[in-house]
């Protein structure tokens, strides 16, 4: 059996060869793992990159291709060079089946046609829904604010909050597009299969959860190590994320708790920084310097960086309180990766999340906008030893249940064979 990976992100080697680091912290990583460790077929990984001619790199079990153009968030599927690209690969490796990682991009269309086109069958696993993302995009911001937040760049680039929600919207047709080239999907939940059945109501639908990753399991966190009175989030670089929403939850707790610390993951959105940093600032970052200035919490927000999965497990034992603050979410890998350390948690009942967090019992539920509400949550967590004590233990017994009972690569191996004996 071999199978072709379309993903989003230059993985493993190719990550190596392109760019001189490999990427972290992707579920597509342990999966690899799986699949070299078991062996009996062949695997070949295949993104974008703004490289010339395609690049074929092969090593440790697997076969790696960089395909010309730009990368996937820039890349245009319009270009006839582009889908030739797709069809010389897949002509040439011949593989028994095309998976898709994801339908953000739009090099995953043209790895369908030519599936299509070479009679290949083929499957998309869904890291997100661009119909809903589209929707929810602004997060509760406001086009005035969003107007008033236009910088340099979002001007010359065409690229405002607005404009990006726009993109999301231009991209639902090719998203449709996808789903009737593959008909099937792999998802995690009853709100994933629901919403693409809206706009695609007859495709195969396959069940298959994301497993977690051992770091986090290594890591357990008690109430008596944690930093009192802090806060870590999910990473937070765009509206989406709903880091704005927290914000004004964490001004609210500042007259209670005036030590209250929020750590941020992932890129810095605030503080001084050079003229370069300043003429390439997006419009959410103006918007987030500016509230955290008006909320007066420059004192009280850490930007952590980008951390690899072992750090960030690292953080998680320390913190009082994980916050997941999106507008929208399909499983939340943050939010199950902070249940399985056992840091008790309170997450927007959005997507997903509320089909494996049991309100009260593993953790809290609020809706997004209700920052008051998510507010008042993570104060009980704060306040009571014995429900922050309680919550870490229900949610780490949760997620590690999940994660035992959860072999993804037999189950996906399971769907290949289905899909195969389906020819």
């Amino acid at each position: 059996m071999k199978i072709l990976w379309i993903v989003n992100t230059p993985i493993d080697i190719l990550g190596e060869k392109l760019y001189g680091k490999r990427a972290n912290g992707l579920w597509m990583d342990a999966l690899l793992a799986d699949y070299r460790k078991h062996g009996g077929f062949e695997l070949v990984v295949a993104t974008t990159a703004k490289v010339d001619a395609t690049l074929r790199f092969e090593g440790e079990g697997a076969v790696f291709y960089a395909l010309p153009d730009n990368v996937p968030v820039l890349y245009n599927c319009e270009r006839s060079s582009n889908q030739i690209a797709w069809d010389d690969l897949i002509n040439k490796e011949k593989p028994d089946l095309i998976q898709v990682w994801g339908t953000e991009f739009s090099h995953g269309l043209c790895a369908l046609k030519s599936a299509k086109k070479y009679n290949i069958p083929a499957v998309i696993y869904m890291q997100g829904y661009l119909g809903s993302i589209a929707r929810h995009y602004l997060a509760g911001i406001t086009n005035k604010e969003i107007r008033k937040n236009i910088t340099v760049r979002d001007f010359f680039k065409h690229d405002s909050i607005l404009d990006q929600q726009s993109k999301f919207f231009a991209s639902i047709e090719r998203e449709k597009e996808e789903f009737a080239l593959s008909g099937r999907i792999i998802c995690e939940n009853d709100w994933c299969e629901l919403s693409v059945r809206t706009v695609a109501p007859d495709i195969k639908v396959y069940r298959c959860p994301l497993s977690i990753s051992e770091i986090f399991l290594n890591s357990e966190w008690k109430i008596e190590n944690c930093e009192r009175h802090s806060i870590i989030c999910n990473a937070s670089g765009y509206p989406l994320k709903g880091l704005h929403m927290l914000l004004n939850a964490v001004a609210l707790l500042k007259e209670k708790y005036p030590d209250i610390k929020l750590y941020v993951p992932g890129e810095k959105l605030a503080g001084k920084q050079s003229f370069i940093w300043w003429l390439r600032k997006r419009g959410y970052r103006k918007y987030i310097e500016n509230l955290i200035k008006k909320l007066d919490l420059e004192s009280n927000v850490v930007w952590l960086g980008y951390l690899p999965q072992n750090a960030l497990a690292v953080q998680y034992s320390k913190a009082n309180v994980f916050v997941m603050c999106s507008a929208i979410e399909n499983h939340s890998s943050s939010l199950k990766e902070a249940m399985l350390v056992g840091l008790p948690s309170v997450a927007a009942a959005v997507g997903g999340v509320p089909e494996y967090v049991r309100h009260g019992e593993n953790s809290f539920l609020y809706r997004f906008e209700e920052y008051d509400i998510a507010a008042a949550y993570i104060d009980r967590l704060f306040s009571d030893d014995d429900l922050a004590a309680g919550i870490s233990k229900s949610g780490r017994a949760d997620m590690m249940k999940l994660h035992e009972n959860n072999n993804v690569f037999n189950r996906i191996l399971e769907i290949y064979r289905e899909i195969l004996g389906e020819r």
